[in-house]
């Protein structure tokens, strides 16, 4: 036992001594919520242009810094752009628009003019209406606002390429370049705007940290030299980073309250700061250990899988909890003689605990993941302490003074014995049936990803803001449009590009943006080629051109080839579409139409999937229905996770006796999600994977009960009683956080929990 002892000593040094080695380098923990969720998207097109609208619309920032003094405003924003330049944090930074920037664009697709047309020239040429083209054309170079020069004329007589680039729907419908920076007037406020795509791990704890300590410190100094002035922000690394502080405030409170009132629990029944120091070793090792443990195979935590962690606290004392309360045994009796009275008991429920925690691993969520192995390794952890090393720390009298404590203890046990309380047991089993009944016709579910967290309402109302000033609106859901080639690509946009139209028209989106509509493809660059040809330059050019008064002959020449998403840069004009190009091969394009403010979603879809090739993608519904699923497989956990437990019950304790430490938790089971619709918490697939918790940690009530008989009914009580208030003082505390993934799973544990306790007497034997 010694040797065991000292192997288990090292291996508790060589954990404590990778804690202060990751310490050193710097712990990473996981803020991004998504990486809780599943990626089980059976098309890999579609999950890769999910992870490209991810990745652009989750490293994009938005600020906007407005002052009724214009000039204040402007220097403001110019100075927070070149901070945010020179951070080494952004990718780019937008805020100016050179004067010359359409003039760039018209450079750069000028020489594939012909090909060009607007949507509105297209159509009357269409219909045969070039005189109404030649017309304006006039209109417009005689007009007092003319921008045509014999050059222009020259290359393009009826002005076909300005009105085409006129017609270039706006990103930013709202924002217009004043004096070279992006702005807007609302009022007496002048707003700039200011954005960013960010480099970097942009939802990692480290870089929201380090990016939020830029902007605070850049956005606090420019409010002390300039008065009144105000900067609204939104992006994701804002959420984010909100989101991972108050987890971190949580776990900590939490933790904090669960730590401080354990203590004290253990002080007031023990009276004795030497358990209290047991106790605590024993749950220090299962956290030292259970974090090394994590790190080492994940590298990296997820703040809402610290925050369940955090309810190992809970757990991993109850072995030594149970070993302590032997103290209170009517007979003393040596440290080695108190293990061998409880080690069937406790190695039994770290076992069938394990055995559900390692349940979850198998679920198809990585912070689940994470949860399992942690919580698995610290209950091992916690059992090995026990048994190996409190015997031999294990000093001091025995006790005397718990005879009220146990008394106490032993009242629950009596009251499912005494055949006198036959009339409250009857009268508490129906209020349960009642309550459960009426549970049953208010049960409901709730997978909705977009409530697994509080959003800051501070944020909320500053995205709002710029919504309303800009025009920007989220939504996440786009259009995914395959084809064999770029060509074919484009020219399913194109189909797409009216049925949008009319959606926006009957109000089921608010915009959308498409390759197609600022690169054409080839086969429409043709027939515009010929729609210019044959009704607008041959019946009109020759009278046209007279009219002008133009000396020498219009150049028309076409270039051979035709304009090509390719040839649009990234750091030109219209970069922004690289964004929407998923793939470009030879044999096989994706493109992403993102839909702005949609609505109706179930139409829009329809309306969309009409055309050949497309496939509305809705990412926050595709996760819900996900959710959805695996709550319903999250039930089979729960089976799979009893079905492992019986032949363990069995062995033990025979079918009989198995069946009957089984009941108690199997009841709680039933009765915990009846009992929550009552108090208005749905279904969700958190609150089932409490439930397979509950069947791990309120099995070993009912198999410490059934261990025991006789004078030792009183001690296991005791520990029992312990057990279950220190678990709901870890995991019931979860109902109180603010996020609604977290609140579920605390609430459902602390009803369950609560039921295992009341009923672990059933499982006891009769006396």
């Amino acid at each position: 036992m010694r040797i065991a002892a000292g192997v288990w000593l090292l291996v508790v040094l060589g954990a404590v001594a990778y804690l202060g080695l990751r310490a050193h380098q710097g712990i990473s923990f996981q803020t991004d919520l998504m990486a809780l969720l599943p990626h089980e998207e059976r098309d890999p097109e579609i999950q890769r242009a999910k992870d490209r609208v991810a990745s652009a619309f989750g490293e994009r920032i938005v600020l906007l810094v407005g002052h009724t003094d214009r000039q204040r405003a402007r220097a403001a924003a110019s100075h927070l752009a070149r901070r945010l330049e020179i951070s080494g944090m952004t990718r780019s930074v937008t805020h100016a628009m050179a004067e010359d920037g359409f003039r760039e664009l018209g450079r750069s697709v000028f020489p594939f003019r012909a090909g060009l047309l607007a949507e509105g020239d297209q159509a009357r040429l269409a219909s045969g209406r070039g005189a109404e083209i030649a017309k304006r054309a006039l209109a417009s170079v005689f007009g007092p606002a003319s921008i045509a020069d014999a050059a222009l004329l020259r290359s393009d007589p009826f002005l076909l390429f300005a009105n085409w680039l006129a017609d270039l729907p706006v990103p930013l419908a709202r924002i217009a370049p004043d004096e070279g920076l992006l702005s807007i007037q609302d009022g007496e406020t002048t707003w700039v705007f200011v954005g960013a795509q960010l480099a970097g791990r942009v939802l990692s704890l480290d870089f929201s940290r380090r990016f939020l300590a830029t902007i605070d410190g850049e956005v606090q100094g420019l409010a002390r030299e300039t008065p009144d002035l105000r900067i609204l922000r939104t992006g994701a690394v804002f959420y984010a980073a909100d989101a991972a502080a108050l987890s971190i405030r949580e776990t900590s409170l939490i933790s904090t309250v669960s730590l401080l009132a354990t203590a004290a629990l253990i002080i007031i029944v023990f009276r004795s700061l030497h358990y209290l120091l047991m106790n605590a070793l024993v749950l220090l090792v299962a956290i030292a250990v259970a974090f090394a443990a994590a790190f080492w195979i994940f590298g990296e935590i997820h703040v809402v899988a610290l925050l369940f962690g955090v309810s190992l606290i809970g757990i991993a004392i109850d072995y030594s909890l149970h070993y302590s309360v032997e103290r209170f045994a009517s007979t003393p009796a040596t440290p080695r003689e108190r293990l061998r009275q409880v080690l069937p008991a406790i190695t039994l429920g770290a076992a069938t605990t394990v055995i559900g925690y390692l349940t979850l691993f198998f679920a198809p969520f990585p912070g689940l993941r994470q949860l399992a192995a942690f919580s698995a390794i610290g209950v091992a952890a916690a059992w090995i302490t026990v048994t190996l090393w409190l015997p031999a720390l294990d000093r001091g009298p025995h006790f005397v003074h718990g005879a009220r404590l146990l008394a106490a203890a032993e009242m629950l046990w009596r009251f499912w014995e005494d055949p006198t309380r036959r009339p409250l047991r009857r009268i508490l089993l129906g209020t349960l049936l009642a309550a459960a009944a009426l549970g049953a016709v208010m049960l409901h579910t709730d997978d909705d990803v977009r409530r697994m967290q509080s959003l800051s309402a501070d944020l909320r109302r500053q995205e709002i803001e710029i919504q309303k000033l800009t025009g920007l609106t989220g939504g996440g859901q786009f259009l995914l449009v395959r084809g064999g080639s770029t060509e074919e690509v484009l020219a399913r946009e194109e189909a797409l590009l009216p049925i949008l139209a009319a959606a926006r028209a009957d109000r089921k989106l608010q915009g959308f943006q498409a390759v197609a509509q600022y690169v054409p493809s080839a086969g429409r660059q043709r027939e515009n080629r010929r729609f210019a040809d044959e009704r607008l330059y041959g019946p009109f050019l020759q009278a046209h051109w007279t009219q002008l008064g133009a000396s020498g002959d219009p150049e028309l020449r076409a270039p051979p080839g035709f304009l090509v998403p390719t040839m649009v840069t990234d750091s030109g004009p219209l970069g922004f579409l690289a964004n929407l190009i998923v793939e470009a091969g030879e044999s096989r394009a994706t493109h992403v139409v993102a839909l702005n403010g949609a609505m109706r979603l179930a139409e829009l879809r329809a309306d969309t999937e009409r055309v050949p090739g497309v496939t509305f993608v809705d990412p926050a519904g595709d996760v819900t229905r996900l959710l959805g699923e695996y709550r319903r497989r999250a039930v089979m956990l729960l089976v799979v996770s009893a079905l492992l437990m019986v032949p363990v019950l069995v062995w033990r304790f025979g079918v009989a006796g198995g069946l009957r430490v089984a009941l108690p938790p199997a009841i709680a089971l039933v009765l915990t999600p009846l009992l929550l619709a009552l108090l208005g918490v749905p279904l969700t697939f958190f609150s089932t994977i409490a439930l397979v918790l509950i069947l791990a940690m309120g099995i070993d009530y009912a198999i410490f009960c059934r261990e025991s008989s006789g004078e030792r009914r009183q001690t296991t009580m005791l520990g029992v009683w312990l057990a279950s208030l220190t678990t709901q003082l870890s995991f019931g505390l979860l109902a109180l956080s603010s996020a609604f993934a977290v609140a579920a799973f605390g609430a459902t544990m602390l009803i369950g929990i609560t039921l295992c306790f009341l009923l672990s007497p059933l499982a006891g034997r009769q006396s």
